[in-house]
């Protein structure tokens, strides 16, 4: 495959910014061909387009993350957890960040037609989160909503190794739409640093959140398929400690975000 003669999971994990580029390369190539090809709900199929380019390199970063676990365990003991799976938390913000990005700016250049018709499915679900200005009922919904993006990222990667892939793919497009109308509204391009640092509160911790449940679900999923696991217990505790931190970083982000949406309404 001609992305893995591009970026080698060993290029990946030394020089992560290289994913930041990929993940801006891969997100408008998907983009052209999904709106070509799939006119209708061709911002979904983008998503699933970039999952499917991307699914061989990051499966491999979950294995390569999963024997490095079983090897490092018993000198793991004390160590932050986070920073023990620093390497994947790296290779995934770089890749996602440099779609958000990316796909922030096309938002914007593109004419306001085309953007209604490329995105419409992210513009319709950012509609949906946004329509309660009550601060209890946001906040109700946008966390029960992401609680459930939430369990769908650990269980897809539990199930398919990288299965996160399209859920990160997913809302990374939202975020990027979200980001570009903010821009629009604000003068376009240089409006984006602005729109950027609006979203970046909520939306780091969310897109962090998923991350994280990506990788413990992965994690569970490589040992699991191994014959033999000596460190399986150790995996299973890291994995249930994952999915903790990342529910306690989604609860934050909700409160975060409902509080944006109801000064901003």
């Amino acid at each position: 495959m001609v992305l893995e003669r591009l970026i080698s999971l060993k290029t990946a994990l030394k020089k992560p910014q290289w994913m930041f580029i990929l993940g801006g390369i891969i997100s408008v190539i998907c983009l052209f061909i999904s709106f070509v090809v799939f006119q209708t709900s061709s911002g979904l199929m983008m998503s699933l387009l970039v999952t499917i380019a991307v699914t061989p390199l990051m499966l491999r970063a979950v294995r390569y993350e999963e024997k490095k676990e079983e090897e490092e365990a018993a000198l793991a003991a004390g160590t932050n957890i986070l920073a023990r799976h620093k390497d994947i938390l790296r290779i995934y913000s770089a890749f996602f960040g440099g779609m958000i990005i990316t796909l922030s700016v096309v938002f914007i250049l593109l004419p306001g037609d085309l953007t209604d018709k490329i995105f419409s499915d992210q513009i319709k679900e950012i509609s949906l989160v946004r329509g309660n200005i009550a601060f209890p009922d946001t906040l109700t919904k946008i966390l029960v909503n992401n609680l459930g993006v939430l369990i769908l990222a650990f269980l897809f990667s539990f199930l398919f190794g990288a299965g996160a892939i399209f859920i990160l793919a997913w809302n990374a497009s939202i975020l990027a739409s979200a980001i570009g109308l903010a821009a629009k509204s604000l003068g376009g391009v240089k409006g984006l640093p602005l729109a950027v640092l609006a979203f970046f509160p909520h939306g780091s911790l969310e897109i962090l959140a998923y991350f994280i449940a990506g990788v413990a679900g992965g994690l569970i999923s490589a040992a699991l398929t191994r014959k033999k696991s000596p460190r399986f217990s150790f995996i299973l505790k890291d994995t249930f400690q994952l999915m903790v931190i990342s529910a306690l970083i989604l609860s934050l982000a909700a409160i975060v975000e409902s509080f944006e949406i109801v000064l901003g309404g």
